[in-house]
Protein backbone atom coordinates (compact mmCIF):
# COMPACT_ATOMS: atom_id res chain seq x y z
CA UNK A 1 0.00 0.00 0.00
CA UNK A 2 1.38 3.12 -0.84
CA UNK A 3 1.24 6.21 1.00
CA UNK A 4 3.01 8.49 3.77
CA UNK A 5 5.42 6.97 6.01
CA UNK A 6 5.64 7.17 10.27
CA UNK A 7 7.62 10.06 11.36
CA UNK A 8 9.20 9.58 15.20
CA UNK A 9 9.30 12.43 16.63
CA UNK A 10 10.17 12.87 20.50
CA UNK A 11 9.47 16.33 22.91
CA UNK A 12 12.67 18.00 24.32
CA UNK A 13 10.41 18.82 27.59
CA UNK A 14 10.46 14.84 27.83
CA UNK A 15 14.32 14.94 27.51
CA UNK A 16 14.40 16.93 30.71
CA UNK A 17 15.55 15.69 34.09
CA UNK A 18 17.08 12.51 32.41
CA UNK A 19 18.92 10.28 32.21
CA UNK A 20 16.85 8.13 35.27
CA UNK A 21 18.69 8.05 37.85
CA UNK A 22 21.85 9.36 36.34
CA UNK A 23 24.59 12.11 37.69
CA UNK A 24 23.91 14.55 35.32
CA UNK A 25 21.33 15.50 32.98
CA UNK A 26 21.96 15.23 29.26
CA UNK A 27 23.65 17.79 27.38
CA UNK A 28 21.67 19.71 24.58
CA UNK A 29 24.09 17.89 22.24
CA UNK A 30 23.74 14.59 23.81
CA UNK A 31 19.95 15.13 23.69
CA UNK A 32 20.02 15.33 19.81
CA UNK A 33 22.47 12.07 19.64
CA UNK A 34 20.12 9.93 21.13
CA UNK A 35 17.14 10.84 19.02
CA UNK A 36 19.57 10.60 16.10
CA UNK A 37 20.46 6.83 17.33
CA UNK A 38 17.47 5.68 18.56
CA UNK A 39 15.19 5.78 15.17
CA UNK A 40 13.89 9.43 15.74
CA UNK A 41 13.02 11.97 12.77
CA UNK A 42 12.95 14.77 14.62
CA UNK A 43 11.87 16.83 17.90
CA UNK A 44 9.94 19.21 19.29
CA UNK A 45 9.90 22.47 21.54
CA UNK A 46 7.40 23.17 23.84
CA UNK A 47 7.65 26.90 24.34
CA UNK A 48 6.57 26.28 28.22
CA UNK A 49 8.87 24.04 28.76
CA UNK A 50 11.01 25.08 31.78
CA UNK A 51 14.37 23.99 29.83
CA UNK A 52 13.46 25.08 26.45
CA UNK A 53 16.77 25.96 24.63
CA UNK A 54 17.01 29.47 23.03
CA UNK A 55 16.39 28.90 19.06
CA UNK A 56 19.81 30.30 18.04
CA UNK A 57 21.51 27.80 20.62
CA UNK A 58 19.18 24.74 19.47
CA UNK A 59 20.09 25.86 15.78
CA UNK A 60 23.24 25.67 15.91
CA UNK A 61 22.93 22.19 17.50
CA UNK A 62 20.91 21.09 14.86
CA UNK A 63 23.32 22.28 11.87
CA UNK A 64 24.76 18.72 10.42
CA UNK A 65 21.83 17.03 11.77
CA UNK A 66 19.37 15.15 9.78
CA UNK A 67 16.68 16.25 12.50
CA UNK A 68 13.23 18.00 11.85
CA UNK A 69 11.61 20.04 14.34
CA UNK A 70 8.05 21.19 15.07
CA UNK A 71 7.01 23.55 17.56
CA UNK A 72 4.48 23.22 20.71
CA UNK A 73 3.12 26.85 21.64
CA UNK A 74 0.12 27.79 23.96
CA UNK A 75 -1.16 30.97 21.93
CA UNK A 76 -3.92 32.63 23.35
CA UNK A 77 -3.73 36.03 21.04
CA UNK A 78 -1.81 36.79 17.98
CA UNK A 79 1.25 38.04 20.52
CA UNK A 80 1.65 34.39 21.60
CA UNK A 81 1.57 33.38 18.00
CA UNK A 82 3.80 35.42 16.57
CA UNK A 83 6.58 34.45 19.52
CA UNK A 84 5.94 30.69 18.20
CA UNK A 85 6.40 32.10 14.72
CA UNK A 86 9.53 33.65 14.77
CA UNK A 87 11.15 30.56 17.21
CA UNK A 88 9.86 28.35 14.51
CA UNK A 89 11.90 30.37 11.63
CA UNK A 90 15.34 30.56 14.22
CA UNK A 91 14.88 26.48 14.04
CA UNK A 92 13.71 25.47 10.69
CA UNK A 93 10.07 24.39 12.00
CA UNK A 94 7.99 24.14 9.39
CA UNK A 95 4.78 22.28 11.93
CA UNK A 96 3.44 24.07 14.52
CA UNK A 97 1.11 22.39 17.09
CA UNK A 98 -1.34 25.20 18.81
CA UNK A 99 -2.76 25.06 22.57
CA UNK A 100 -5.25 27.71 22.01
CA UNK A 101 -6.45 29.90 25.47
CA UNK A 102 -9.35 31.67 24.08
CA UNK A 103 -12.44 31.00 25.45
CA UNK A 104 -15.93 31.67 24.33
CA UNK A 105 -19.27 30.01 24.34
CA UNK A 106 -19.46 30.78 20.72
CA UNK A 107 -17.64 28.27 19.05
CA UNK A 108 -18.23 30.33 15.65
CA UNK A 109 -16.07 33.20 17.16
CA UNK A 110 -13.66 30.52 18.14
CA UNK A 111 -13.62 29.16 14.97
CA UNK A 112 -12.79 32.56 13.55
CA UNK A 113 -9.50 33.09 15.56
CA UNK A 114 -7.90 30.00 14.87
CA UNK A 115 -8.95 30.41 11.06
CA UNK A 116 -6.92 33.57 11.29
CA UNK A 117 -4.13 32.12 13.03
CA UNK A 118 -3.87 29.30 10.67
CA UNK A 119 -4.21 32.34 7.94
CA UNK A 120 -1.02 33.53 9.65
CA UNK A 121 0.99 30.52 10.10
CA UNK A 122 0.36 29.39 6.28
CA UNK A 123 1.76 32.62 5.42
CA UNK A 124 4.91 32.23 7.28
CA UNK A 125 5.09 28.85 5.70
CA UNK A 126 4.37 26.84 8.84
CA UNK A 127 1.29 24.41 9.02
CA UNK A 128 -0.81 24.70 11.81
CA UNK A 129 -2.11 21.36 14.08
CA UNK A 130 -4.54 21.86 16.98
CA UNK A 131 -3.60 19.77 20.19
CA UNK A 132 -6.78 18.29 22.28
CA UNK A 133 -5.17 19.93 25.82
CA UNK A 134 -6.55 20.56 29.53
CA UNK A 135 -7.59 24.25 29.97
CA UNK A 136 -8.02 24.84 26.11
CA UNK A 137 -10.49 25.91 23.79
CA UNK A 138 -10.40 21.53 23.00
CA UNK A 139 -10.64 21.24 26.73
CA UNK A 140 -12.77 17.97 27.24
CA UNK A 141 -14.67 15.87 23.46
CA UNK A 142 -18.02 17.87 23.99
CA UNK A 143 -16.51 21.17 22.87
CA UNK A 144 -14.16 19.93 20.72
CA UNK A 145 -16.87 17.94 19.05
CA UNK A 146 -18.87 21.26 19.14
CA UNK A 147 -16.19 23.53 17.68
CA UNK A 148 -15.23 20.87 15.08
CA UNK A 149 -18.96 21.18 13.67
CA UNK A 150 -18.27 24.88 12.33
CA UNK A 151 -14.24 24.90 12.16
CA UNK A 152 -12.86 25.20 8.63
CA UNK A 153 -11.98 21.06 7.91
CA UNK A 154 -8.74 22.21 6.66
CA UNK A 155 -7.80 22.44 10.50
CA UNK A 156 -6.77 19.22 11.58
CA UNK A 157 -6.06 18.01 15.35
CA UNK A 158 -3.23 17.02 17.09
CA UNK A 159 -4.46 14.02 19.32
CA UNK A 160 -3.77 13.62 22.80
CA UNK A 161 -6.09 11.48 24.58
CA UNK A 162 -4.28 11.38 27.63
CA UNK A 163 -5.69 14.63 28.88
CA UNK A 164 -9.18 13.59 27.74
CA UNK A 165 -8.99 10.16 29.96
CA UNK A 166 -7.71 12.50 33.14
CA UNK A 167 -9.77 15.80 32.97
CA UNK A 168 -13.10 14.18 31.76
CA UNK A 169 -12.61 10.86 34.29
CA UNK A 170 -13.25 8.65 31.24
CA UNK A 171 -13.67 5.37 32.61
CA UNK A 172 -13.23 1.58 31.12
CA UNK A 173 -14.82 0.56 29.42
CA UNK A 174 -15.53 3.63 27.59
CA UNK A 175 -18.99 4.53 27.58
CA UNK A 176 -20.93 4.02 24.18
CA UNK A 177 -21.22 7.92 23.91
CA UNK A 178 -18.09 9.30 24.76
CA UNK A 179 -17.00 7.09 22.26
CA UNK A 180 -19.12 8.61 19.81
CA UNK A 181 -17.36 11.76 20.36
CA UNK A 182 -13.84 10.05 20.43
CA UNK A 183 -14.51 8.85 17.51
CA UNK A 184 -15.25 12.31 15.43
CA UNK A 185 -11.84 13.54 17.29
CA UNK A 186 -9.92 10.63 15.92
CA UNK A 187 -11.75 11.42 12.80
CA UNK A 188 -10.20 14.99 12.29
CA UNK A 189 -6.41 13.07 13.46
CA UNK A 190 -3.43 15.01 11.49
CA UNK A 191 -0.74 13.61 14.38
CA UNK A 192 -0.76 11.58 17.27
CA UNK A 193 0.91 12.24 20.74
CA UNK A 194 1.99 9.36 22.60
CA UNK A 195 1.47 9.10 26.47
CA UNK A 196 -0.68 6.87 28.33
CA UNK A 197 -3.10 7.84 31.35
CA UNK A 198 -5.51 6.71 33.80
CA UNK A 199 -8.77 8.61 34.44
CA UNK A 200 -6.94 10.00 37.26
CA UNK A 201 -3.51 10.45 36.04
CA UNK A 202 -2.45 12.17 33.32
CA UNK A 203 0.91 10.12 32.99
CA UNK A 204 1.77 6.80 33.90
CA UNK A 205 4.59 4.69 34.17
CA UNK A 206 4.80 1.64 31.52
CA UNK A 207 4.29 -1.76 32.44
CA UNK A 208 2.60 -2.09 35.72
CA UNK A 209 0.10 -4.70 35.90
CA UNK A 210 -2.78 -2.50 36.96
CA UNK A 211 -2.31 -0.05 33.46
CA UNK A 212 -2.30 -2.79 31.19
CA UNK A 213 -5.85 -2.26 29.80
CA UNK A 214 -5.05 1.57 29.84
CA UNK A 215 -2.06 0.77 27.70
CA UNK A 216 -3.89 -1.59 25.55
CA UNK A 217 -7.18 1.34 24.87
CA UNK A 218 -4.56 3.83 23.96
CA UNK A 219 -2.68 1.80 21.38
CA UNK A 220 -6.13 1.01 19.95
CA UNK A 221 -6.84 5.11 20.00
CA UNK A 222 -3.98 5.44 17.52
CA UNK A 223 -4.76 2.82 15.65
CA UNK A 224 -8.18 4.77 14.87
CA UNK A 225 -6.41 8.22 14.59
CA UNK A 226 -3.57 6.81 12.22
CA UNK A 227 -6.84 5.12 9.88
CA UNK A 228 -7.79 8.20 9.72
CA UNK A 229 -4.60 10.44 9.30
CA UNK A 230 -4.15 7.60 6.06
CA UNK A 231 -7.25 8.27 4.58
CA UNK A 232 -7.14 11.99 5.16
CA UNK A 233 -3.89 11.59 3.39
CA UNK A 234 -4.74 9.57 0.78
CA UNK A 235 -1.64 9.58 -1.58
CA UNK A 236 0.43 12.75 -0.18
CA UNK A 237 3.55 11.85 0.67
CA UNK A 238 4.03 14.16 3.88
CA UNK A 239 4.88 12.15 7.12
CA UNK A 240 2.24 11.20 9.52
CA UNK A 241 3.89 12.92 13.18
CA UNK A 242 3.83 10.47 16.12
CA UNK A 243 5.76 12.58 18.93
CA UNK A 244 6.16 11.20 22.50
CA UNK A 245 5.70 13.60 25.05
CA UNK A 246 6.40 12.08 28.78
CA UNK A 247 6.72 15.08 30.67
CA UNK A 248 9.39 15.60 34.18
CA UNK A 249 7.54 16.32 37.21
CA UNK A 250 4.86 17.00 37.89
CA UNK A 251 3.80 15.24 34.47
CA UNK A 252 6.45 12.03 35.66
CA UNK A 253 4.45 10.19 39.27
CA UNK A 254 7.38 10.27 41.63
CA UNK A 255 7.98 8.48 45.45
CA UNK A 256 8.06 9.87 48.72
CA UNK A 257 11.64 10.47 48.07
CA UNK A 258 11.67 12.54 44.81
CA UNK A 259 12.50 10.06 42.50
CA UNK A 260 10.39 9.20 39.53
CA UNK A 261 8.46 5.92 39.51
CA UNK A 262 9.71 4.64 35.81
CA UNK A 263 12.54 5.44 33.23
CA UNK A 264 10.91 8.23 30.77
CA UNK A 265 13.55 7.22 28.56
CA UNK A 266 12.71 3.39 28.34
CA UNK A 267 9.02 4.16 28.22
CA UNK A 268 9.87 6.52 25.25
CA UNK A 269 11.19 4.04 22.94
CA UNK A 270 8.20 1.59 24.25
CA UNK A 271 6.10 4.04 22.97
CA UNK A 272 8.06 4.40 20.08
CA UNK A 273 7.63 0.90 18.82
CA UNK A 274 3.92 0.80 19.95
CA UNK A 275 3.27 3.47 17.48
CA UNK A 276 5.45 2.04 14.76
CA UNK A 277 3.15 -1.38 15.89
CA UNK A 278 0.00 1.04 15.76
CA UNK A 279 0.89 2.74 12.59
CA UNK A 280 1.60 -0.40 10.42
CA UNK A 281 -1.87 -2.08 11.77
CA UNK A 282 -3.91 1.30 10.86
CA UNK A 283 -2.39 0.63 7.32
CA UNK A 284 -3.70 -2.73 6.98
CA UNK A 285 -6.82 -2.01 8.74
CA UNK A 286 -7.39 0.80 6.06
CA UNK A 287 -6.54 -1.97 3.17
CA UNK A 288 -9.35 -4.51 4.97
CA UNK A 289 -11.60 -1.64 5.20
CA UNK A 290 -11.68 1.49 3.73
CA UNK A 291 -14.73 2.79 4.63
CA UNK A 292 -14.99 3.55 8.98
CA UNK A 293 -12.56 3.85 11.29
CA UNK A 294 -13.98 2.25 14.13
Amino acid sequence: MSGPRLELFNSLWAMEDLPYGGDRPWRLDEQLDLLEHNGFDGLAVDLGARLRPEAARLAAELRGRALRTAVFAFVGDDADLDTALRYAHLVDADRMVVCGRVFDDDPRRVAAVLEHWQRRCAAAGVAMQLETHRHTLTEDPRRTVALLEVLDPSIRLAVDLSHYVCGSEIPLPVPPELDALLNVVLARAESVQGRVATRCQVQIPLGFPQHREWEEQFSHWWIRAFTAVLRHRGSDPEPVLFCTELGTTPYAITGRDGRELSDRWADTLTLRDRAVAAFAAARDRLALTPGGIS
